[in-house]
């Protein structure tokens, strides 16, 4: 994974370097770095191949891995000092590699070499794979049995109500053939589940025959059938020499006219599902095939008509019950253990895996205060220190990864221990970080979703919050997950988390005499010695370490320590030449440091800076993708917003663009810019995606035309914008938009200042799909035109967005609306129906305390499933209450009624 990750970022680099200014470089030079490019692209393609034949690449020997490491980050070294002595780096710099042509020649000669091994194992792993597929099918040996977990024969805490449920679905209706999967992360519990089912003595007396079958990674069709047969017949020694198909007759004529439960656990493949499905006989009479997996698209795959069982996390009170049993088997817990073993059962987060663990640890050690305190400081480590086995059962999710999704895994471990992350900031640094593969179909951020998707569906990413809309917002990793992801990241130099009283030592890897021993019998010895991570997260020590170490091997700086400085000059400069993401947002900085200008390879910045003249520095940064900004004033950075044609996402925090046109320039000495310069400064941004926020006076056709692609904007209008009208009409130009924020600062105003009324829905954007409103005191009739939109799926109307004490919605309206969210109004009387909201799914009132009532026609609305009350009159409570019970009254249990007084 790491090796192939190195080799395609590189590659894109120099794609991102040649679209620079290179006359520096020198005729000799291009062609170097054109013969280089050339084969690092063979490199890729090699990888790519055998990297998808297998899921980890356990093909290539360590001195190889080694050496095609360290000629990636030579090679970037290499050309990023070059390439910065063409940008205004100072004149010792330049000439410390004056000989690079020639260096990187002899770098490409490593890389030629590299590429031979590579086709060389190429051609054996094709010889391999004809030989081992040939000597399958004789083989006896059957290893998946063998796997054992740490609880199968575990205590079964909190999950009382589900094994009856499963229970009942077993033995009860259907008669036909069922399949029943249980799905969940690793190591919560789905194996001791199933186990507790399969013993269940109602299942002995129900099933006239059972057989358990451990599938895991490595399948062999042959195994799971003799495995079958081994549980269902008497096996005699003959059948080992029966082919695959005669075994799969075998056991079919074994379960024929029999009521059986097959148990099929650690499924990992739908292959392995395909092989199996048509020896199972369907004869009416119950039979069932039970299967667990950690990932739900094989679940989805053996059974499209039933909804998988997902294992859910034990809660605290469950966790302790567990905990507790694992250390006191006859005796209760001493009362001065109570609090800190709860605590520790707590940092558990519910996985049994971890709680068995962690019991079994304690119940080795002193039951005293001090050692419970030291065990509850570092509960994630010791279990993964702990046993071999334990670390095993977690590993094997991330090495049956495909390649392209171990980096984004990994990264995951970037983060703080229960740290709830941000989708949309995940994808952008995914995309930041090269870790998402072009696709003609989709932008980089729809694949890197699809990838997000993925990882969900394999259980090692959990979803913490979702949208109105349904789109995932939050998502957080367990503990031991996260500790397996820190884990295998220091095996790849791929991150390096720095905590408090931690020290960080970096290696300079690339000084000459260490270059020239590459393909030496030495260089695995000295390679390991040599590692230095690409990422660092600081969640301490910051400014301990940022001034003090060599930073020029880095790829990505995260810091979630808080710190305030006032001069940053000298914590950003030439020890970060190969820096892509600088997320420093926790440190509040006077003023953007002015070495920043050097990091021409940066493409995500975020940033939270006092005054943003200083944001001139940025402009430098062509290749910049994601820039995310918290600061209080706003006139400068619109300036350089036209020079980032490979700008993304521009998201500004407690400031909007601009006081002034953002395609002007302003000053003490000049005045707006002619028309002939304002034309070269206002360029098409075709990769643009988000912007936020902006002022009306920026609200024009010729900015809108010039983002082509812009999905989500931000508008913020004060009382000092009241003489920009008519701008609400441009937003039309916006054919790509599906969500916009307008804000109004405030509601109150005299008529003179409000907003403009809303136009015509026509001259909305056509594939507008969110909308927030708040502060526009609108009249409520002209929700007329927002009725109209036709694929408008979620509405949010906050802070007196409208205001009047009547609202009469129309039929015929809203034919896409799901959500609707009507916050802070004066809003007394409400008529509708469910005509008028034909797809509402969700209502929820915040604030509403003038509405005297839920009108009774929304019931009508047939999709409706959840209405929402927040600090709401008493009698719009009561009226929602009364609609809830009519519905159960009538059968209808889907409706539920939410009420809170905050």
């Amino acid at each position: 994974m790491g090796i192939w990750n190195e080799v395609v970022s590189l590659v894109q680099d120099l794609d991102q370097l040649m679209s620079c200014n290179t006359h520096f470089f020198g005729r000799d030079w291009e062609l170097s770095r054109a013969l280089t490019k050339k084969e690092l692209d063979v490199t890729v393609c090699l990888l790519e191949s055998l990297l998808g034949e297998s899921s980890n690449h356990g093909f290539m020997n360590q001195i190889l891995e080694s050496r095609i490491r360290r000629v990636a980050q030579e090679t970037g070294n290499c050309i990023m000092f070059r390439a910065e002595g063409s940008h205004g780096v100072p004149f010792d710099v330049r000439t410390f590699f004056v000989n690079g042509g020639a260096r990187l020649t002899r770098i490409t000669q490593e890389i030629l070499s590299i590429n031979e091994e590579l086709k060389k194992i190429h051609g054996q792993r094709k010889v391999e794979d004809l030989e081992v597929n040939s000597a399958a099918g004789n083989s006896s040996s059957f290893l998946s049995p063998t796997r054992r977990t740490l609880f199968t024969e575990g205590k079964v805490v909190g999950l009382e109500k589900d094994l009856l449920t499963m229970l009942d679905y077993l033995t009860g209706h259907p008669l036909q053939l069922k399949v029943f999967p249980i799905i969940g992360m690793a190591g919560i519990g789905k194996t001791t589940f199933s186990k507790k089912l399969y013993d269940n003595p109602l299942v002995v007396h129900h099933f006239y025959v059972r057989a358990w079958v451990t599938v895991s990674q490595q399948y062999r069709v042959r195994e799971m059938l003799l495995s079958i047969l081994r549980c269902v017949t008497n096996i005699s020694n003959g059948i080992y020499e029966k082919s695959d198909e005669e075994l799969r007759e075998q056991v079919y004529r074994s379960l024929k006219g029999k009521r059986y439960l097959i148990v099929l656990d650690d499924m990992w493949d739908t292959e392995a599902w395909d092989d199996l499905k048509r020896t199972f006989p369907d004869d009416m009479n119950g039979s069932r095939v039970m299967l667990t997996s950690r990932l739900r698209d094989v679940a989805v795959r053996a059974c499209q008509d039933t909804t998988p069982h997902c294992m859910r996390c034990l809660s605290i009170p469950e966790s302790w019950e567990l905990l507790s049993s694992k250390i006191f088997v006859d005796e209760p817990c001493p009362m001065e253990l109570l609090t800190i073993g709860k605590q520790i059962a707590c940092k558990c987060q519910g996985l049994p895996l971890a709680i068995v663990v962690v019991g079994g640890l304690l119940s080795k050690m002193d039951k005293t205060l001090d050692v419970w305190e030291k065990v509850a400081q570092s509960v994630g480590s010791l279990v993964m220190g702990e046993a071999d086995h334990c670390q095993n059962i977690l590993a094997l999710s991330y090495n049956h990864l495909p390649h392209h999704l171990k980096p984004c895994f990994l990264y995951m471990g970037i983060f703080p221990e229960d740290y709830e992350i941000s989708v949309k900031k995940l994808i952008w640094l995914w995309v930041a970080e090269g870790f998402i593969r072009p696709s003609m179909l989709k932008n980089l951020e729809e694949v890197a979703g699809d990838y997000l998707e993925d990882l969900i569906t394999r259980s090692l990413i959990m979803v913490k919050r979702r949208s109105s809309s349904g789109r995932i917002k939050t998502c957080y990793i367990h503990d031991l997950m996260r500790e397996l992801c820190v884990c295998e990241s220091q095996k790849e130099d791929f991150l390096r988390v720095i905590k408090s009283g931690e020290q960080l030592i970096l290696k300079n890897l690339y000084d000459d005499q260490r270059w020239r021993m590459i393909g030496n019998k030495e260089a695995a010895a000295v390679d390991k010695h040599l590692h230095s991570p690409r990422r660092l997260s600081f969640q301490s020590n910051f400014l301990k370490y940022i001034n003090t170490t060599s930073f020029q091997h880095i790829r990505s700086i995260m810091c979630f320590e808080k710190l305030s400085l006032s001069d940053p000059s000298g914590y950003l400069g030439m020890n970060f030449m190969l820096l892509k993401v600088l997320d420093i947002m926790t440190i509040h900085l006077r003023l953007v440091p002015t070495e920043i200008r050097y990091l021409i390879l940066l493409k995500f910045v975020a940033l939270t800076i006092e005054d943003d003249f200083s944001m001139y520095s940025l402009i430098s940064l062509r290749g910049l993708q994601i820039l995310i900004i918290d600061c209080k004033w706003d006139g400068h950075l619109a300036r350089i917003l036209w020079d980032m044609l490979e700008l993304r996402h521009f998201r500004l925090k407690r400031s909007c663009l601009s006081k002034s046109a953002i395609y002007h320039r302003k000053s003490a000495s000049t005045s707006v810019l002619s028309v002939q310069d304002a034309q070269v400064r206002l360029r098409v941004l075709n990769n643009l995606q988000t912007l936020s926020t902006i002022r009306p006076i920026s609200c024009t056709r010729e900015v809108f035309l010039s983002m082509p692609n812009l999905r989500k904007l931000g508008i913020y209008q004060t009382e000092e914008d009241y003489r920009f009208r008519g701008w609400f009409e441009q937003l039309v130009h916006l054919q790509e938009l599906e969500t916009l924020k307008y804000a109004f600062s405030n509601p109150f105003v005299s008529p003179a200042m409000k907003p403009d009324r809303l136009p015509s829905w026509r001259s909305f954007p056509p594939k507008l799909v969110k909308l927030t409103l708040s502060g526009t005191s609108l009249p409520w009739e002209d929700m007329v035109q927002l009725s109209m939109l036709p694929k408008l799926e979620v509405l949010k109307l906050r802070n007196y967005a409208f205001s009047g004490s009547v609202w009469k919605s129309r039929e015929g309206g809203f034919p896409s609306l799901k959500f609707l969210l009507i916050g802070s109004t004066n809003l007394e009387m409400w008529e509708a129906d469910g005509t008028h909201f034909p797809n509402l799914q969700q209502l929820v009132l915040r604030h509403c305390r003038f509405l005297k009532e839920i009108p009774y026609g929304i019931i009508e609305a047939s999709l409706l499933e959840k209405i929402e009350l927040h600090c709401c009159k008493d009698t719009a409570v009561e009226s929602a209450r009364r609609l809830q019970e009519e519905q159960q009254d009538l059968g209808n249990d889907l409706l539920s009624v939410l009420i809170t007084e905050h």
